[in-house]
């Protein structure tokens, strides 16, 4: 479930929300995938160092795909 208070801000690679390649290292220069509820629909492909008011802090999740251009992956949350 998406937060609806965004009021937190963070960069991706701290955020649970941030799903990279399944042997990346999550990097400031990781590219991965955006999985935040509300904004799949968009793709957004970010950096590590890239950051939003959508921040949960946590684990990234991985999966094939995510750091393609554009992504290929589908959300694994």
């Amino acid at each position: 479930m998406a937060r609806k208070n965004h009021d937190e801000w963070g960069e991706c690679k701290g955020c649970k929300w941030f799903q990279v390649e399944p042997d990346a290292s999550v990097e400031n220069t990781t590219m991965g995938l955006c999985i935040e509820e509300s904004l799949q629909r968009f793709t957004l492909r970010v950096s590590g160092n890239s950051g939003c008011n959508c921040f949960v802090a946590g684990k990234v999740a991985h999966a094939k795909g995510s750091g393609s251009a554009p992504p290929t992956a589908k959300p694994t949350r």
